[in-house]
């Protein structure tokens, strides 16, 4: 009897050390995402090149979520205008390619932290494409 009582405990005691397992920020089984992306961020800083332009995005929004293996982003921007697409991460996660409509952008330089999100970017300038500096933090 004292042999089934020490073994129910002994069960007991493993599956609540089993169920009180922390948790991490780590991606889950399957997937390569940065937990910390999965968020709305919105612009800390836009350097182009020493020039500080962080005024002319003060509507620039970013949201980044994962639903299974379907990635989605949301991008307001500079001007307000809100826009939806698919997004992905290389496996090393220093850049991410944002993908709508047929077209996609990619963020280069890729670092990414729970309070921090940083990249740049193409865009078009009046004379050509200029790379943009962009530092994020969570909205």
């Amino acid at each position: 009897m004292k042999k089934y009582i020490v073994l129910t405990l002994v069960a007991a005691v493993m599956v609540l050390v089993q169920a009180c397992g922390g948790s991490d920020d780590n991606p889950t089984p399957g997937s390569s995402t940065d937990t910390n992306l999965l968020k709305t961020w919105k612009v800390s800083q836009v350097l182009e090149n020493s020039l500080d332009i962080t005024a002319e995005f003060t509507q620039y929004r970013i949201t980044f979520a994962e639903s299974g293996t379907t990635k989605t982003y949301t991008l307001v921007d500079r001007q307000g205008t809100s826009s939806n697409g698919s997004w992905s991460q290389s496996t090393d996660g220093s850049t991410i390619t944002l993908t709508a409509g047929g077209s996609s952008v990619t963020l280069t330089g890729v670092t990414i932290t729970a309070t921090q999100l940083k990249y740049s970017a193409d865009e078009a300038g009046k004379a050509g494409a200029i790379n943009l500096s962009f530092t994020l933090i969570p909205e």
